[in-house]
């Protein structure tokens, strides 16, 4: 199987995750280097990040567009939003409120949960014949997001850091909850018991053969 430009683009994406996350292990362990490296840290992750768009962009511009893309490309912004969650929660001790850590980590597994949820969707849409675009919501919640993790891994820079690390964090979990449940009301009718057109037809041609 020949790749893509745009797939290629994809796998290094996901695999810059790899210095992202030792820079932030190795900043956060040892004291001589945890500055510059939790800015290393911070830049990789940024650039992972604000790189999404430029796989799926290269890919209808060149009419590349392949099922491998599809399945990598939003699959490398969850994994190092939810691996940088887990040790942010793992290493930091916050001071927005009590078990604020724990909030976080919850918060986390419900993100992870509702992408999940939203690729299987998707796959059962795709099998029916039928394409379920995002919506506004679902990209606003993915900035959000991805602010709130970069402002995090800088938190112990400065306390304001935290603060706007967690709000913006906050606020990206709640509206990744409610774009979440918006997508499948929304698009509730893939889960109807109903045939796709072509199966119909089909079916139409046999009885009357």
């Amino acid at each position: 199987m020949t790749m893509t430009l745009a797939t290629k683009i994809t796998l290094a994406r996901i695999f810059l995750i790899i210095p992202t996350v030792v820079f932030y292990i190795v900043g956060m362990l040892e004291e001589t280097v945890y500055l510059p490296f939790l800015i290393v840290s911070c830049v990789l992750f940024a650039l992972l990040c604000s790189t999404d768009f430029v796989d799926g962009h290269i890919a209808r511009k060149t009419n590349t567009v392949s099922a491998l893309g599809k399945f990598l490309d939003p699959l490398a912004d969850k994994i190092v939003i939810v691996v940088m969650l887990f040790l942010i929660v793992y290493f930091r001790d916050f001071e927005l409120f009590s078990h604020d850590g724990l909030v976080i980590a919850l918060l986390g597994g419900l993100i992870l949960t509702r992408e999940l949820t939203v690729s299987v969707f998707r796959a059962v849409a795709a099998s029916k014949g039928l394409v379920l675009a995002a919506d506004i919501f679902g990209k606003v919640k993915t900035v959000l997001l991805d602010v709130g993790v970069a402002f995090l891994i800088l938190a112990g820079v400065h306390e304001v850091i935290v603060w706007i690390g967690e709000i913006v964090f906050y606020a990206g979990a709640l509206l990744t909850v409610y774009s979440g449940a918006r997508y499948l009301v929304k698009n509730k009718h893939v889960l109807a018991d109903k045939k796709p057109e072509a199966d119909v037809a089909a079916d139409e041609e046999k009885a009357e053969k």
